[in-house]
């Protein structure tokens, strides 16, 4: 039903020629190869039955302020129509596990009724942690407990999802509205551990008969050049990353970019505490400024 990529020696085509693939519908999986990422999506039916649907096209969207995903389905498919009724979606990411992928392909299986393709799956909910997005109302889904990391989602209505007449899907924006992690891994990410979660990978369905996953192997750390490119432009990266309600300015920024890197996140978490003590949400030149003739005094 399903199969495991295994890790070929590399094979060595640098000097093969490129020949052109003809197109061919879900092109992505039938005319290439396109690792993906995959969520367990959840929603609530009309009934108040929870459904799952593995969606691979759930992609960030808005990422520096207006945090939003797309998420691209089938027009028909349960999600797009509990998604339309309810507004609202939790996306579930699960580690590599084969008996839980087995329970994926199965869930993917098209023109399944909700209480159908439910039937055997084999993960188990829980309800959320965020207030009011209890189950029970027949509009926000539980989490699946399985997961260690849930997006929790709203659609954004202000976005036509029909914009394409003549589609057979739909190109949903939906609002991110919380991420939570499990215990472990909130720690790991806050505290800059090198620990990675152990995500599969679609390959996509393959050879008319199987859906191919990979799972991987350890992840590798390459350092960020520091001798590249503005160097105000390394500060803004890391200082408007640190906290979630103070931020910088780029000239605040470039007024940091003599502080040595072994440094500089010290620096910034004391200039984070003093912004907030002062009521101050975006750290501008001027407050730096301020800050240096304090600490020469």
């Amino acid at each position: 039903m399903f199969g495991y990529l295994k890790r070929n020696k590399k094979i060595d085509t640098i000097n093969e020629n490129f020949i052109s693939n003809s197109l061919r519908d879900n092109w992505y999986q039938a005319n290439s190869y396109y690792p993906l990422p995959f969520a367990l999506v959840t929603t609530v039916d009309e009934e108040g039955r929870t459904n799952i649907g593995p969606h691979s096209f759930t992609m960030p969207y808005g990422i520096i302020t207006d945090y939003a995903l797309v998420l691209i389905t089938r027009h028909n498919s349960n999600t797009a129509i509990n998604l339309q009724r309810t507004k609202k979606c939790a996306l579930n990411f699960v580690e590599f596990d084969k008996a839980h992928l087995k329970t994926v392909v199965d869930l993917g299986y098209p023109g399944q009724t909700t209480e159908e393709k439910m039937a055997d799956q084999n993960f188990s909910f829980i309800d959320s942690p965020t207030e009011g997005r209890t189950r029970g109302d027949n509009i926000h889904p539980p989490l699946i407990k399985e997961a260690i990391q849930v997006y929790e989602c709203t659609l954004d209505e202000s976005v036509d999802y029909h914009y394409n007449k003549h589609s057979t899907s739909r190109h949903f924006i939906i609002k991110l509205d919380n991420i939570l992690l499990k215990e472990s891994w909130h720690k790991f990410i806050n505290n800059n551990n090198p620990v990675m979660p152990n995500l599969p990978i679609s390959y996509g369905f393959r050879d008319g008969k199987d859906f191919w996953f990979t799972e991987c192997s350890t992840p590798i750390a390459i350092p960020i050049p520091t001798d590249r490119g503005p160097k105000a432009q390394a500060v803004i990266y890391i200082a408007n990353r640190l906290d979630d309600e103070v931020k910088f300015t780029d000239d605040a920024c470039e007024k940091l970019t003599g502080v040595p890197k072994v440094f500089l996140k010290t620096v910034l978490n004391g200039i984070i505490k003093r912004a907030k003590e002062d009521g101050v949400a975006l750290v501008d030149e001027s407050f730096v400024d301020r800050i240096n003739e304090e600490r020469k005094k």
